[in-house]
């Protein structure tokens, strides 16, 4: 049985973030000295903090970099003398290097301020960036991503993807979401924070080594190498389930390392970006497994998102699928393009056959061609396009482009009555002649 601190942890590393940044008021170094003086669970946590601050301090990185600079200049540190008194050390920043830096990006595009800065949150709408600690910690984020670094051993991650790796020396690495805290214990692991109906669904996996996630019944939960599960914060508390949907939690789609960059196909004229788009069904589950059709034009590619905000549609179980992109008003039009899925790593889904109609008045429509979508071959690989599949036929002028399913793909090997399979599709694009 685990028994239950007689302090909070999350305060306490609260406090000791701003001791170590050099910004802790009066109020808040009267309540550390407070607390180390009634809890001896409270000074532990404390002298493996003051362990973490050492080994950061000690390891300098060389690198040519961007630096991303603390906000604040420092201030006095006021709990330092009753801290000694209590015999333990403090390890001041009086330096100038910074906390972390922008070590690489791949295809990166910001929305509003790209300022980097402590405690400031940043919008990555698309592509990937690589944090380096000089610790030796480095995360990689994929877009689209709202993160912050609020600490030399901490980043909050509220929307998106995220991998993070520890050297194996090094502990005590935390990775905050809106689900709780996620605390390393010398490893590799990779998030995907989203939402579900009720609250915040966190998708956590383990490559290498271990960490700490919020548990149900007990303070904290570990999850070893090759294990995963997704905190499901909702009403009546935190779950911590093996299965989103219908299929195991699964992170092997996460960039371990900075992807480089890709040629992709040009969607340069691309008429239906932003355009709304209809289908009588869609898949939906618990726990922000929902894949609507609104995704198909939404310019996100390759099967990447997270929950609540997957960036492919997928029809319902055993259905071809179908759907219809509203260009708003009458256009010329003579090539469309489609991205196939294959439902992540799970490869149970995807469009095979398919009839392209078209209507001016969403009423009457018109068949202009069959044909049909290779299987996505994977596995998948961050940051590398699906291939998009051009039809071309003769002009003709449409506000409504409908694409019917007539087949789908499946599991390889798998049993024709299996539940977990039907069409989908990543995107369409809509040009021209």
């Amino acid at each position: 049985m685990v028994m239950k601190p007689d302090y909070d942890p999350q305060r306490l590393d609260g406090i000791l973030q701003q001791l170590f940044d050099e910004r802790l008021p009066d109020d808040d170094a009267a309540e550390l000295n407070a607390l180390l003086s009634r809890s001896r669970q409270a000074r532990d946590h404390y002298r493996k903090s003051l362990r973490v601050h050492a080994a950061l301090i000690r390891h300098r990185q060389v690198e040519n970099v961007i630096p991303l600079h603390k906000s604040r200049r420092a201030a006095p540190l006021l709990a330092v003398a009753a801290c000694v008194l209590l015999g333990f050390s403090v390890f001041m920043m009086r330096g100038r290097e910074p906390v972390a830096r922008l070590t690489g990006t791949s295809a990166a595009v910001w929305s509003g301020d790209t300022t980097l800065g402590m405690n400031h949150p940043l919008d990555l709408v698309s592509g990937f960036v690589e944090v380096g600690y000089r610790s030796g910690v480095r995360v990689i984020l994929e877009g689209p991503c709202r993160f912050e670094i609020t600490s030399e051993t901490s980043m909050r991650v509220t929307h998106g993807r995220a991998t993070v790796k520890v050297p194996k020396h090094l502990d005590g690495f935390h990775l905050d979401t809106p689900s709780g805290r996620i605390t390393d214990l010398g490893t590799e692991f990779g998030v995907a924070v989203g939402s579900g109906v009720e609250g915040p669904v966190v998708l956590t996996e383990v490559f290498d080594g271990e960490i700490e996630i919020p548990a149900e019944d007990t303070p904290r939960k570990r999850l070893l190498s090759g294990e995963s599960l997704a905190i499901v914060r909702e009403t009546g508390g935190t779950r911590l389930v093996s299965t989103l949907g219908e299929y195991r939690v699964d992170l092997r789609d996460s960039a371990r390392q900075l992807p480089a960059k890709s040629a992709s196909a040009s969607a340069e004229g691309n008429l239906a970006l932003g355009k709304p788009v209809s289908s009588p069904a869609h898949y939906a589950r618990n726990h922000g497994s929902v894949f609507p059709p609104s995704t198909l034009t939404d310019g996100r590619l390759n099967d990447s998102g997270s929950p609540g905000d997957w960036a492919y549609w997928l029809a319902p179980n055993h259905d071809h699928g179908e759907f219809t992109v509203d260009l708003l008003s009458p256009n010329k039009i003579g090539k469309v393009g489609l991205q196939n899925t294959r439902n992540r790593s799970h490869d149970d889904r995807g469009m095979h056959g398919f009839r392209l109609l078209v209507s001016e008045d969403g009423v009457e429509f018109r068949e202009i061609l069959q044909g049909e979508l290779a299987r996505i071959e994977g596995p998948v690989r961050p940051g590398v396009d699906f291939p998009f599949e051009s039809f071309t036929f003769e002009p003709v002028v449409a506000r409504y482009v409908k694409v019917i399913g007539t087949s789908h793909y499946r599991e390889r090997g798998g049993p024709e009555d299996d539940d977990h399979q039907g069409g989908g599709l990543n995107e369409i694009r809509i040009f021209a002649p």
